[in-house]
């Protein structure tokens, strides 16, 4: 039995060895075939293999230097208005850029933080202190795809400020994506979530693109300038809006940041977006004290600079950079 079992597996092999050999020659004698024929159909899987190999590779590094944390959340410093980098396992977002006069200041940033490519940047609604410094970077930066709310043809700006964005997103040979309640974009662990806004408003605040961004566990609500009607408004859509850590409405307005919706949301961590000795008293003493009664801390760009959300294993560490 031991002598007949190891003939067989020898000529198991022997089967083997030949079919492998049969395959080979197969494959050499179609593709000279192919060759002569002038088909190019080896070339063109050849061609679409090396390009999957490199998208794979490109995806996760893109001319980006990976950061040392999983995820990182640039609340940056731009003065009176927002602007916010997220970098999510060598991906990177940029929500808003700030006034006009602060577009270098958020290249600048980026640079210093080792992006070169955004594969997603938001303007979350036309003021200038959101998207005002948006066609610099859209302009000095690669930019793979661009997201803004849909809004009413009676409120569209005829600002120089709106015309520059679009300008310079059609000088990329770039679209605007409107955003829709529902929408994922997906980076690496990170997932960004579209919640609002949920309906066509003539208040351009109210228009604010808001979006959550999961990861690890870990939550981040962001909201524009959205105010009181819109918040209700999502709360109504039956939105998620639960964050560990909340992005204040309109800087810290008291016209933001309602008591329902601040108990809806039930951060951990608040930010202040505003400039030093604003004009517009932000952030409001209402909001400060709503923050304060619910026990969450608060961290301001006017007093702290830059502020950085980092989860690394699992783990929420805070870090703040002035001037």
């Amino acid at each position: 039995m031991a002598k007949r079992k190891r003939k067989t597996s020898t000529k198991r092999v022997s089967i083997s060895v030949s079919v492998i050999i049969a395959v080979f020659l197969s494959f050499f004698v179609l593709q000279a075939i192919d060759n002569w024929l002038g088909f190019g159909i080896f070339d063109s899987i050849e061609t679409a293999f090396g390009n999957a190999m490199q998208q794979e590779s490109s995806a996760k590094t893109d001319g980006n230097t990976a950061a040392d944390e999983d995820l990182q959340i640039h609340f940056i410093d731009v003065g009176q208005g927002d602007s916010i980098l997220i970098r999510s396992d060598g991906y990177n977002i940029l929500i808003d850029a700030g006034e006009n006069n602060k577009g270098q200041t958020v290249v600048s940033y980026l640079q210093s933080q080792g992006v070169k490519t955004l594969d997603l940047v938001i303007g979350t609604h036309p003021h200038s202190d959101h998207i005002g410094g948006l066609d610099v970077v859209v302009n000095e930066m690669e930019v793979k795809q661009v997201l803004m709310p849909e809004l009413k043809k009676s409120v569209v700006p005829t600002t120089k400020t709106y015309r520059d964005l679009l300008t310079a997103i059609k000088n990329k040979n770039l679209t605007a994506a409107v955003s829709k309640p529902g929408q994922v974009y997906t980076f690496g662990k990170g997932k960004l979530t579209v919640l609002g806004p949920v309906e066509n408003y003539d208040d351009l605040n109210d228009t604010s693109l808001v979006a959550r961004f999961d990861y690890n566990g870990h939550s981040f609500l962001f909201t524009g300038d959205m105010e009181e009607d819109a918040e209700q408004d999502l709360l109504d859509s039956g939105a998620d809006v639960s964050a560990e850590v909340l992005k204040l409405g309109h800087h810290g307005s008291s016209t933001s940041s309602s008591k329902t919706f601040f108990e809806a949301v039930d951060p951990d961590y608040c930010i202040a977006s505003c400039g030093e000795d604003n004009d517009y008293g932000h952030p409001h003493k209402e909001t400060l004290q709503r923050v304060q009664q619910s026990g969450a801390e608060l961290y301001r760009t006017d007093y702290q600079g830059s502020i950085v959300f980092a989860v690394q294993n699992g783990k929420l560490a805070v870090t703040t950079k002035k001037g």
